[in-house]
């Protein structure tokens, strides 16, 4: 925001008081209003004002971030007013300090050295009102699609963009100062840190802001078209570095937003070299000096050789101790303490409240009791409500199927034995309308299969091949292919999924209906791979049969798993991908419902996956699954709860989904305590309720874990229906499963509270027959 001077805003309880103020700084010559002035001078009011004075009664009600003030306002009490010339004088200091220089242009670019300049009057070690380092952030805000934005359709329509992207920044956030662009249209602005308030999260708002406006031939100048989408990358540094490595910093954080595209805001990294700071800053290196070699003193002699000795002995106890940091050795000591923790502990607990003459079991037991009831009860409610007829009977089919594009993410080296056969299958859908194929992939070498995959995507002009170079995920693939993505709705599916026949008519209707998302099916294609994979194969059955059908008409929403799953392309644009969250599909479904998206679920929607047929393979992708669900509880439950989009109904269902989930592994591990307990100490001179807790534990998992099989057979899809022997399997190894889960989602815990975040990737196995793939049908001609 450049103005000549500071506004301001004056709201107090004397109305007469307020204007009187208000007309003698405007007497000063500033553009100062008071609420309900009437005054004939009197300016609108400020929609970002500098100052706010205000009595101590009314400066609460200013502190909304939503009426546009923002928290951390220059708020003054009603007894500074009476010393006017104080008021003044602190406006007086801080308006030389903000005199604006012209509005920048985007065709007008800036040197970094100009910008630099431009950002050093806001770094002082000045107190007050005025400038601090502390208080002021730079924020650099690149939109993404820009190069290719000047390559097809000339500079001048990038420059009107970037143009738009400076007055959009200005509108949404208070306390905007803005300095320059950079020569490859970077905006370059000055953030008030005690006017914008939270920093990540309002930036996270502009960024989704700006990623849901669209720009049409009003802008690019050609009526036929498609509507322009941006990215917006932002990137920010505190200004107590100074303003060249502030503006370094900014930058390089921008850069690292472009590798994620997922518009969460980036802080500046903790340490930036020198080079790297004269790189981003395009400063010359300077010159080489030779340095004389310094004496050899006996005191730094001797401290150069203990700290080699140090060293040495350091990296022997490493290589010693190497063997405790494989993997499978530190999930051992992982599952050991956290089963302690968990059973040994309150044991120890029990035992040590019984000397001191309290039944502290008495407490455990009836919480133990309420957690297999609630739980039971969930899981019978879903069940039940999984049954229904097709939602959809009742939604006509368009009388023009909108285009659609599959979103295909592969990591090659892992991958590269089903990704043919993947986009054959998709090759094969018979979708009436346009549709297109993306297969965004990153790989760390060039691979043979890049050479068959070139074929297809000349062989069919439905395919589009993106190497996402620099890409270490999912997420990072995703949000890379949003940006040639041209469909209406969007479908995002793994690479080993074979989509089912029509999964995208389904979809559409789903997007018509008015949801933002439809979460389909999974089915597992290779259940008769090992024994594991056809338990694997009813649990699937088990989850997208019953589970999330039942549990979407039970909480009101749906989730999206990850792959089969249709999403609004506005809406998947302005959500994206997070790579640094482990399940990013799920915090993506969080985000989208907070945001006031509508998931359903839809069992009918189907496609065909491979499962993991290892025992190390399982624990490995359960644990990743685990801990992500933590994250996301961690980082959306609070925010869910207080959203005001949500309803009651909805806020209890993402009360179990992400905090019951969380607590219940823990609470259920208690019964081996307490019943140790009941056997060697007693309670009350009696175990009777040990024998109770055993019956009702007894009947629980006894009645639960048949209804879940008996429904996920009635309910599953045809394919795995085609073998009961997998049901009475998987029936069989319900209640140790079940324990193996939950023993994870402990270990879960204690990894996430050491900050141990390690994706690994699992790997598919190719040779078991398809047990759900779809029958072949010709692929359709290439086009003329």
């Amino acid at each position: 925001m450049s103005r000549a001077l500071t506004p301001i805003l004056i709201d107090l309880t004397d109305r007469t008081l307020a204007s009187a103020a208000a007309r003698r700084l405007r007497g000063l010559g500033f553009p100062a209003a008071a609420r309900a002035d009437d005054a004939p001078d009197a300016p609108p009011l400020p929609r970002h004002p500098s100052l706010v004075v205000a009595d101590p009664h009314t400066a609460v009600d200013l502190w909304d971030d939503d009426g546009g003030l923002g928290p951390g306002v220059d708020v003054v009490g009603r007894t500074a007013l009476e010393h006017h010339d104080l008021v003044v004088a602190h406006v007086l200091r801080r308006a030389p300090e903000l005199a604006p220089a012209p509005r920048p242009r985007a065709d007008e670019p800036a040197s970094p050295a100009e910008l630099v300049a431009a950002i050093e009057p806001f770094v002082t070690d000045g107190d007050g009102p005025g400038p601090a380092g502390g208080r002021w952030t730079v924020l650099v805000v690149r939109a993404f699609e820009l190069p290719r934005v000047a390559q097809r359709y000339g500079p001048a329509v990038a420059d009107r963009l970037a143009d738009h992207l400076l007055q959009c920044v200005d509108d949404d956030l208070p306390g905007v100062h803005p300095v320059g662009f950079t020569a490859s249209r970077d905006l370059v602005v000055v953030l008030d840190r005690q006017r914008v308030g939270r920093m990540s999260r309002r930036l996270e708002r502009l960024g989704t802001m700006l990623a849901r406006r669209r720009y049409g031939s009003d802008v690019t100048g050609e009526p036929q078209a498609d509507a322009l989408s941006l990215t917006p990358l932002l990137g920010y540094a505190s200004l107590r570095r100074g303003a060249r490595r502030a503006l370094a910093g900014a930058l390089a954080a921008t850069d690292l937003s472009a590798g994620r595209l997922d518009l969460e805001p980036t802080k500046a990294p903790d340490i930036l070299t020198g080079a790297q700071v004269r790189a981003l800053l395009d400063e010359p290196e300077p010159p080489e000096l030779p340095s004389a070699p310094s004496p050899t003193t006996f005191p730094g002699h001797l401290v150069h050789v203990v700290g080699e000795a140090v060293a040495r002995t350091r990296q022997q106890v490493r290589e010693t101790l190497a063997w405790t940091r494989r993997p499978g050795v530190r999930l051992a000591w992982q599952a050991v303490g956290t089963f302690a923790v968990g059973t040994l502990v309150p044991y120890l607990a029990y035992v040590t409240f019984d000397r001191a003459g309290f039944d502290l079991t008495a407490l455990t037991y009836a919480l133990v009791v309420a957690a297999l009831v609630v739980t039971t009860v969930a899981i019978v409610a879903e069940s039940m409500l999984a049954v229904q007829e097709d939602p959809l009977d009742g939604v006509p089919e368009p009388d023009t199927w909108p285009r659609v594009s599959a979103v295909i993410a592969a990591y090659l080296p892992n991958e590269s034995a089903t990704v043919e056969s993947t986009l054959a299958a998709f090759r094969r859908l018979d979708y009436p309308g346009e549709l297109q194929v993306v297969l965004a992939y990153n790989t760390p070498q060039d691979l043979p299969v890049e050479d068959a995959l070139r074929a297809v995507a000349a062989a069919d002009p439905r395919v589009e091949l993106l190497r996402v170079d620099g890409s270490t995920s999912k997420a990072q693939n995703v949000n890379a292919a949003l940006q040639i993505a041209t469909g209406e709705v969007v479908g995002v599916f793994d690479a080993d999924h074979h989509p089912g026949p029509g999964g995208f008519q389904r979809a559409v209707r789903w997007i018509r209906a008015g949801y933002d998302v439809v979460q389909g099916h999974c089915v597992v294609r290779n259940g008769d791979a090992s024994g594991l994979a056809s338990v694997v194969a009813v649990e699937f059955e088990s989850i997208y049969a019953v589970s999330h059908p039942g549990r979407a008409r039970l909480h009101g929403f749906g989730i999206f798993g990850g792959s089969n799953g249709f999403w609004r392309a506005d809406v998947l644009r302005s959500v994206r991908m997070r790579p640094r969250m482990l399940t990013e599909d799920i915090d993506a479904s969080m985000r989208a419902l907070e945001s006031g998206a509508r998931i359903a679920s839809d069992p009918r929607l189907t496609s065909y996956e491979l499962a993991t047929t290892t025992v190390p393979q399982l624990t490995a992708q359960r644990l990743r699954w685990a801990q992500g669900w933590l994250q996301v509880s961690v980082t959306h439950l609070r925010s869910l709860l207080a959203s005001p989009r949500l309803t009651v109904r909805q806020k209890i269902g993402a009360t179990y989904l992400l905090g019951w989930r969380e607590v219940y592994p823990w609470i259920s591990l208690q019964i081996l305590p307490i019943l140790v307990f009941a056997m060697t100490h007693g309670v009350g001179g009696s175990k009777s309720w040990f024998i109770s807790l055993f019956v009702l534990t007894t009947v629980a998992t006894t009645l639960v874990g048949p209804l879940q099989t008996l429904m996920a057979y009635v309910l599953g899809e045809p394919s795995v229906r085609a073998h009961p022997g997998w049901f009475w399997r998987y029936l069989l190894w319900a209640m140790v499963y079940t324990e193996f889960k939950s023993a994870l989602t402990r270990i879960a815990h204690l990894k996430e509270l050491t900050r141990e975040r390690v994706w690994r990737v699992t790997p598919r196995d190719v040779r078991a027959t398809a047990t759900g793939a779809v029958g072949p049908r010709p692929l359709p001609a290439k086009a003329a």
